[in-house]
């Protein structure tokens, strides 16, 4: 039940209409960092949640300097049985960093309430995150395809999210895994190095030929579901 100490990373999310995703990865293939696949494509789930209050949401939205996400993360296509971490994302302008904590059990999505799950992740963490989960609830879940890649010298992570879906959970005593919210289908690339190494985004992106967005999953699908 022990958190992972986080270090700091240097991140850049960008979006990207879908029709231009045979030119990224063409792109991918073709850049003089020499990117290549390091793990199989996987499908990511997080929930996110917020105090009752919306404060996360509300920094993000006012632009706060230092911004937290507290999230229950885990993977693969079933979306009632999660066994994975906990996390508090902690950003600074581009500058994020993650305390996890991995989970110890699996959570029945499907045959619990938010209540019970709630009340057995406070259980199951300690630290900054069960203090968070103290006075969080669940507000939005967020399901995507990810593919990974790295660069031939191995300093910059690069990942390409697809197919994303979002469920409200805002107004949900149970979980909500099989109503979507009507949502655009963006792609999301994002290019992730130590904090040291932050150079090597900047080579990077002066070979990129496609102009982009900025985005935020949390964002995005959090104001969907206000506006409902």
């Amino acid at each position: 039940m022990t958190a992972e100490l986080p270090a700091a990373r240097y991140e850049i999310k960008m979006a990207y209409e879908p029709g231009l995703l045979p030119e990224l990865r063409s792109w991918i293939d073709s850049h003089p960092a020499g990117f290549a696949t390091t793990f199989p494509p996987r499908q990511v789930n997080s929930v996110y949640m917020d105090t009752p209050d919306l404060n996360s949401f509300n920094d993000h939205l006012s632009g706060i300097p230092l911004r937290r996400k507290l999230r229950l993360r885990w993977y693969g296509e079933d979306l009632t049985k999660a066994r994975g971490i906990m996390e508090v994302k902690t950003k600074s302008e581009r500058v994020g960093w993650k305390i996890t904590q991995p989970l110890e059990r699996e959570f029945d999505l499907a045959g619990m309430s938010w209540d019970k799950i709630i009340h057995e992740l406070r259980a199951n963490t300690t630290g900054l995150i069960h203090e968070m989960l103290c006075v969080a609830r669940p507000v939005v879940l967020t399901v995507y395809m990810r593919e990974y890649f790295a660069s031939g010298d191995g300093l910059v992570r690069l990942t390409i999210d697809t197919d994303l879906r979002s469920y409200d959970q805002l107004m949900s005593a149970r979980p909500n895994l099989w109503f979507p919210q009507p949502l655009e289908q963006p792609v999301i690339v994002e290019l992730k190095s130590d904090k040291e190494n932050a150079t090597s985004i900047a080579d990077i992106l002066s070979h990129f030929p496609i102009r982009s967005n900025r985005y935020s999953k949390y964002m995005t699908n959090i104001s969907l579901s206000l506006v409902r």
